[in-house]
């Protein structure tokens, strides 16, 4: 039977002829009819294939081919119904994958949110009502920043080192026949003097050449910061006595504010507790405490906590 015959018989297209196929400049093959039809439903060839039965009969594409048109149809719609599963159950992956991420992203903050909500009520709210602390303060003194002088030199926690210069010896000179002992005493007064109570601004002399000291932090809103955030330290003490059972102690405090209204220096006027643990969070939490800048001379300010049991 020619090559010609075999394209209008189905069967012996199907089953018995040998076909070559055409990919891009390639021949290849031989094949039979079924493995081409197993070639069209996997999606290897098209209905625009071209196919030559073995013989002199050329080439033509599948389509065009009695005995192959319905498996190309057939072939068609079976690829396009796959497409549309792999795409449907891509969108669906993709939406538990967004689904997953927003359902972690919640947990994670709902788990950070009650973290957060419990430490605040452990540190602040439990911080003076279950510890079995009594945290008394006493009211804070606020004063100018003392110049240090040699005997004053102390190093503390956070201070920076510095040299003591100590003033000359003028004992020894000669005084001068002409000058005046009025003038000796229009020295203002020593550097350690604080400054008036209810002083908001103005000018103090405290120098000893008689230059003139600028003062204008104000006491009032010094004082009511340091009423309202006082309470923060509590944790600190609370802290403290988990670290060492039994702990009371009275724990002085002086601290300086600097001209941008943040504490700048901590010192603990207690020989056991100028540095360390309890020192590094008091600092961290002075820190915070909201003064208003201010220039001129630094304001300091005493404050003194008594710690001890409740009984």
């Amino acid at each position: 039977m020619s090559a010609a015959q075999d394209l209008h018989d189905p069967e012996r297209a199907q089953r018995d002829s040998q076909w070559l196929y055409r990919q891009g400049d390639l021949v290849l093959g031989p094949l039979t009819g079924q493995q081409l039809v197993d070639k069209l439903y996997a999606g290897a060839l098209t209905g625009d294939t071209e196919v030559s039965c073995t013989g002199p009969s050329g080439f033509r594409k599948l389509k065009e081919l009695t005995p192959f048109q319905l498996h190309v149809a057939q072939a068609v719609v079976r690829l396009r119904v796959e497409a549309e599963a792999r795409e449907a159950r891509a969108r669906l992956n993709q939406q538990r994958i967004v689904t997953i991420g927003v359902v972690l992203g919640v947990l994670i903050a709902l788990g950070l949110g009650a973290w957060q909500v419990s430490r605040y009520a452990k540190v602040y709210l439990a911080a003076n009502a279950d510890s079995g602390l009594d945290i008394q303060v006493d009211p804070p003194v606020i004063t100018l920043a003392k110049r240090s002088l040699p005997e004053e030199l102390f190093e503390y926690p956070g201070e920076p080192k510095r040299t003591p210069v100590r003033p000359p010896d003028t004992t020894s000179d000669k005084t001068d026949k002409t000058e005046k002992p009025e003038k000796v005493a229009s020295v203002g007064p020593k550097p350690e003097r604080p400054a008036k109570a209810g002083r908001v601004s103005g000018k103090v002399s405290t120098d000893p050449d008689g230059l003139a000291t600028e003062v204008n932090y104000d006491l009032g809103a010094i004082n009511r910061v340091v009423k309202s955030n006082q309470s923060t330290l509590h944790h600190c003490f609370k802290e403290e006595s988990e670290r060492r059972p039994g702990f009371a102690a009275k724990v002085p405090l002086e601290f300086t504010i600097g001209n941008d209204g943040r504490v700048a220096q901590l010192w603990i006027d207690n020989p056991q507790l100028k540095k360390g643990a309890l020192f590094e969070c008091l600092f961290t939490e002075l820190k915070k405490w909201p003064f208003k800048a201010y220039t001129g001379e630094r304001a300091t300010v005493n404050l003194a906590f008594t710690i001890g049991k409740k009984g």
